[in-house]
């Protein structure tokens, strides 16, 4: 998916709040902004958004020195979401329908996102809010169907905290004899996770790097052990909208999980922003 008009103040946006998270110096925050003003008019609507944002990153790393603005946050998000695991991994258990629960669940999580929306994200307010969602999980019997067909899943991370929210998914696979490969992202960028945010989370399954730090999954920039996995997945569950914005032109075996969170992903995808869905990729 190609970036888009609106993507160009939120872009600028982004920068606002990563310098922020990155530091408490005005000063640098407005240079920051300044340098942003000036990138905004060579943004190429061409690329996908992840691909976008990439400079407006890489700038706030050069002048704030801080590659991992969001590392603290991260950790706050991911406590905040092992305290409520034992619910999750109850309303699955209770459930008449677990994968159906345990994709909710796993949607749900993907609230935690800094790159859309501010800092103030209550997490444990998303969880309780599941019931009340509104969810379009229109595939979700093929996705049944295919889980049942295959022995490997390749599951594509997004963000910390949501990492959490992933488990009781991606037990509940394993529960039922499948080998999950879960895949994260080789250095921070925003708040996707890493390694690290996977094992503090509790993942513990097969773990590995996309070879890539930017935002989504953009194959050209990923490792050649990552692209021998992905070719060779039969099935793939790619989780968050970043995801989404870069995958959704592949031709693959994708299962997108995710909250439709800004304009531009709902007129794409048809259905309105706030909607959490689970939809098979049509790309042909």
């Amino acid at each position: 998916m190609k970036a888009k008009l609106d993507c160009i103040p939120c872009l600028f946006n982004q920068a606002f709040r990563t310098a922020r998270a990155a530091t408490d110096d005005r000063i640098l925050i407005r240079k920051i902004l300044n340098k942003v003003g000036e990138k905004i008019k060579d943004i190429d609507l061409n690329l996908t958004p992840p691909e976008a944002s990439l400079p407006i990153y890489k700038l706030v790393e050069e002048i704030t020195g801080n590659e991992d603005p969001y590392k603290d946050i991260k950790k706050k998000h991911i406590k905040t979401a092992l305290s409520l695991y034992p619910l999750m991994k109850k309303k699955v258990s209770a459930s008449l329908d677990p994968l159906k629960e345990a994709v909710k669940i796993a949607i749900a999580g993907n609230a935690i996102d800094m790159g859309s929306t501010t800092e103030n994200i209550d997490i444990k307010r998303e969880f309780l809010r599941i019931e009340e969602g509104e969810f379009l999980l229109k595939d979700l019997e093929l996705f049944r169907k295919r889980i049942q067909e295959e022995d490997e899943i390749l599951y594509l991370s997004d963000n910390a905290g949501e990492t959490v929210f992933d488990r009781p998914l991606v037990e509940l696979l394993e529960d039922m004899g499948k080998n999950v490969i879960y895949a994260v992202k080789e250095k921070p960028i925003i708040n996707d996770a890493t390694r690290e945010d996977a094992l503090l989370s509790g993942i513990h399954s097969t773990i590995i790097s996309t070879g890539s730090s930017i935002a989504g999954t953009v194959l050209e920039d990923c490792s050649d052990e990552f692209l021998s996995i992905f070719h060779s997945a039969h099935l793939i569950i790619a989780k968050g909208q970043g995801n989404y914005e870069t995958l959704s032109d592949v031709k693959a075996p994708i299962f997108f999980l995710f909250k439709i969170k800004c304009r531009p992903i709902s007129e794409d995808t048809g259905i309105p922003v706030g909607v959490m869905m689970l939809e098979k990729s049509k790309a042909k």
